[in-house]
């Protein structure tokens, strides 16, 4: 027996499910015995196929329901006349559609009720075809989001060029923020005891011809018990974090809200303590400190990881090696006089002029932080967090994964400001229950404001 399939497409009513309203095929074939992994399902062009011809009925039945019940004039209650039907482009995920809808005009006011996609929606694209150039333009170069995009809808389309999904996720990103500022005084959470927040910052390339670089700062908040090791001891993780990054010249007004905001996402309250690590720089201290007066009490500590790597990238002659040694031994156990005489003494001996410079500059750095040096050593022994390397590199994941992968990539502060907001809330995993508010908004914001999204 040789079998065939039909895919076929249904609208009934729901009050009387048994009487169809419409029927017609999607798709018929052949049922073969496979013979291996290419001939035993669709292929994919097949597949786009099935979901263009399903989606193309589905819209059809959806659009002739606008404008439907619409009789009279709401202006002067005139009876709208039928003025032919308007056709529109509509696009989802795989697919792209033509949708057509009755056009109506009062002939008394000119009235006419709304008959393109974008006047009714806000927007030419579905919710998740929005959510899904945000997401990739937030996490890959726009070329590189286009050309992703291509590949599994198997051809190019416009919708998807690199500078729509530009326009997108930079729109997406502003409205993120200003959601985000809005749900401040709705979050409800379970209070924390205990906080820990990482403060960093990292310097990106500007398109500016007069300044060579800007500085983006981050910070991530989360609980200690959130701190998790994997299953074979040698990396560790945070199951739930909540990050904030900003790349705003605005005194750090814009990180410093989003930053209290993702504390208090965390459980933050009076009652709470916060170990701040920063490293070391005073922009960064500025916005740890912004905590202070919404939780019970800060214990700020210089991050271990960066007096480490400050140390390791400082060259010394084989025989100063072993003081320099020295001032990290103190240094770990939090003996900052002692380090800072020994300092002195290393200098007086040093003669390379590049060496020299280091070391003072070194030398300003542990001054300047000298009252968050703590005792390390002591730390590490009861299990205290002492440096951001315990957790995921913050700059690493929402700076220089996506800003300074490719070299050649030049940026501003305002074209960059919406991409960190995305991977902040992506890497908060907080993007999943946001998305569907943000995109709606973003659509009300585009119906007025943007005609060419």
């Amino acid at each position: 027996m040789c079998k065939g399939f039909k895919i076929t497409f249904e609208s009934f009513d729901l009050d009387n499910p048994e009487g169809t309203l419409k029927k017609s095929l999607i798709m018929e074939g052949k049922i073969s015995k496979p013979t291996n992994c290419l001939d035993f399902s669709f292929t994919h062009e097949q597949q786009i196929e099935l979901i263009q011809a399903t989606l193309d009925k589905v819209l059809a039945e959806k659009s002739s329901l606008i404008n439907k019940n619409t009789e009279d004039c709401p202006k002067c209650s005139r009876k709208l006349m039928k003025l032919g039907k308007h056709k529109s482009t509509f696009s989802d995920v795989f697919t792209d559609h033509e949708v057509v809808i009755q056009r109506l005009r009062c002939s008394k006011c000119g009235y006419e009720p709304a008959t393109t996609v974008r006047t009714i929606l806000g927007t030419t694209m579905s919710g998740q075809l929005a959510k899904l150039q945000s997401e990739l333009g937030a996490e890959h170069s726009f070329r590189g989001g286009e050309k992703i995009f291509d590949r599994f809808s198997t051809k190019l389309r416009k919708i998807n060029n690199h500078n729509r999904i530009k326009l997108v996720t930079e729109a997406v990103g502003d409205t993120l923020q200003a959601v985000n500022h809005d749900e401040k005084e709705m979050i409800k959470v379970e209070e924390a005891e205990e906080l820990i927040l990482n403060v960093d910052g990292g310097h990106v390339k500007s398109k500016d011809p007069d300044v060579r670089s800007f500085e983006v700062l981050t910070s991530v908040i989360y609980r200690p018990e959130s701190l998790q090791t994997n299953s074979k001891n040698t990396r560790n993780y945070l199951s739930s974090k909540s990050c904030a990054a900003s790349a705003q010249n605005d005194n750090q007004s814009e990180i410093i809200e989003d930053t209290i905001i993702a504390a208090i996402k965390e459980g933050m309250s009076p009652k709470t303590h916060i170990t701040a690590l920063c490293d070391g720089a005073q922009n960064c201290w500025n916005i740890a400190e912004s905590l202070k007066p919404l939780c019970k009490e800060m214990t700020s500590i210089l991050d271990w990881f960066h007096i480490a790597m400050k140390m390791q990238n400082i060259s010394l002659p084989t025989e100063l090696k072993s003081k320099f040694l020295r001032i990290k031994w103190h240094l770990w156990r939090g003996n900052t006089e002692a380090a800072i005489t020994r300092l002195n003494q290393l200098i007086s001996k040093v003669k390379s002029i590049k060496s020299l410079e280091k070391l003072q500059k070194f030398l300003i750095y542990i001054q300047n932080n000298q009252d968050k040096i703590v005792n390390y050593r002591e730390r590490q022994k009861k299990g205290l967090v002492f440096t951001s390397n315990l957790a995921e590199s913050t700059v690493e994941s929402l700076i220089n994964q996506r800003c300074k992968g490719q070299q050649h990539m030049l940026w501003s502060r305002e074209g960059l400001n919406p991409i960190l907001q995305l991977r902040a809330k992506i890497n908060s995993e907080d993007w999943c229950r946001k998305w569907k508010t943000v995109i709606l908004n973003y659509t009300d914001v585009t119906r007025s404001t943007c005609p060419t999204i």
